[in-house]
């Protein structure tokens, strides 16, 4: 079975948004990058003083490591602040933390400290957060802090002398590790969230592409509705003439049938350019809801009355559910069932529709506490060709049926505009379903 055709709104608004929620996402990563920073010291600490018996001046360094927990404390407070961060503000972060532990060496041994190349991880997340200007400040202030500790430095001191090497070593081993663990973490996850930032901007270009799209295809069908205004009003007068002169002439009688018929399209032409003058008043007006059941209910009866020989069957039992954005549900829902009724008409034989409301309950909604309902139009006709299938819904498209695809373009465009998400399933010689998922209160 062909892949579902399916269309969805991710939660980005725009550029600027997407930037502050970047920022934000770093904060959070120095974040906890500074508490593994902080807990790692605490282990090597404790591990220096009591199994290696090395003196060191604990008040002095746990006093620097409380100021990092404090810098921490009030980054935690900054990340409730709406207002994004911006370089300069990650660049005092990052500055911070190289200034502590500059201190923080300067009190166990300087360079000779195995834990000197701790500078790394600050220097990895400047590189992989900041503008080069700032990763280049970054990287002169670390180098200068480094430089500095190979003169200026208060030395350790090792009662055994002959396991100094042993030590250091083993140092070099577990700062290695260390740095490279938390380089590993934090590269990784900054570089999750970039992708995340341009899958979404990627996202947000192609919405306004097909918003273009929408746009342009709307001022062509005012036009057009524009200039069939007069064509439909003189065959209507030529109609009207023709039925006055049927009245008196028995030869023109048999033709009463074609002309009731045409006097009937003309009726739907109209009706269909007045229906698209009061959609374009309603605009603006599209926070009234109803009781979705019976809404369905009354959409279905007008539907019946333009294909009156299509046999629709409706299971519209879920009670109690509300929607808005009637507008775009009922633009979505007649695109779905005239294209269900052309599909059964050309297929031949006993085609059926079927129109379920589903309560979706079973599944996750797209946002937290936001209900959804499902609403599935399933017909048994030809169904819709494999190739064809997948450019639904992007754009118009030709097909054997006749159909340029701009009535399901309009329809995935609605879906998305009311936070809803439309899917396509088709077998050919089977039929073919559309399910609409939307909130609903």
């Amino acid at each position: 079975m062909p892949s579902p055709r399916s269309f969805s709104i991710l939660p980005t608004d725009n550029f600027s948004a997407v930037t502050g929620w970047r920022h934000h996402a770093v904060l959070s990563r120095l974040f906890w990058l500074r508490w593994a920073t902080i807990g790692g010291e605490l282990l090597v600490l404790a591990g220096a003083h009591w199994w290696l018996e090395i003196s060191l001046p604990l008040p002095a360094l746990l006093g620097l490591i409380g100021l990092q927990a404090a810098i921490n404390a009030a980054t935690m407070g900054r990340m409730h602040v709406a207002h994004p961060a911006g370089q300069g503000e990650l660049f005092v972060q990052l500055l911070l933390d190289v200034a502590v532990l500059s201190a923080l060496l300067y009190f166990s041994g300087g360079a000779t400290n195995p834990f000197v190349s701790f500078y790394l991880p600050a220097l990895a997340a400047g590189a992989a957060t900041l503008a080069w200007p700032y990763a280049g400040a970054l990287m002169l202030c670390a180098l200068a802090g480094y430089s500095a500790l190979v003169y200026v430095y208060e030395p350790l001191h090792i009662h055994d002398h002959e396991q100094a090497m042993t030590y250091h070593l083993a140092g070099m081993w577990i700062n290695f590790s260390i740095s490279a663990l938390l380089i590993t973490w934090f590269v990784t996850r900054i570089a999750a969230a970039m992708r995340m930032r341009d899958a979404q901007l990627a996202l947000a270009r192609e919405q306004q592409l097909q918003g273009q799209r929408i746009v342009a295809l709307g001022t062509q069908a005012a036009g057009a509705a524009h200039a069939l205004n007069t064509p439909l009003s003189t065959v209507a007068v030529i109609a009207g003439e023709m039925r006055r002169d049927m009245a008196g002439n028995a030869a023109l009688a048999m033709y009463e049938e074609d002309l009731r018929i045409v006097e009937e399209q003309i009726a739907v032409c109209k009706q269909a350019l007045e229906s698209m003058r009061l959609d374009a008043d309603a605009q603006g007006r599209s926070d009234e809801t109803a009781a979705l059941a019976p809404w369905l209910a009354m959409l279905i009866d007008g539907w019946r009355l333009r294909h009156p020989a299509v046999l629709l069957a409706a299971d519209l039992k879920q009670e109690g559910i509300v929607a808005g954005q009637l507008q775009e549900l009922s633009q979505i829902l007649l695109t779905l069932l005239d294209n269900a009724a052309h599909a059964v008409r050309e297929c031949g034989g006993a085609g059926e529709i079927r129109l379920s409301l589903i309560a979706d309950a079973a599944r996750q909604p797209a946002k937290e506490n936001q209900k959804t309902a499902i609403i599935r139009v399933a017909d048994n006709g030809c169904g819709i060709a494999p190739e064809l299938l997948p450019r639904l819904g992007d754009g118009p498209v030709d097909s054997r049926s006749g159909g340029r695809g701009i009535g399901l373009m309009l329809a995935f465009a609605a879906a998305a505009q009311m936070g809803g998400r439309l899917q396509l399933r088709s077998v050919v010689g089977e039929g073919t379903v559309a399910e609409l998922q939307f909130p609903v209160s």
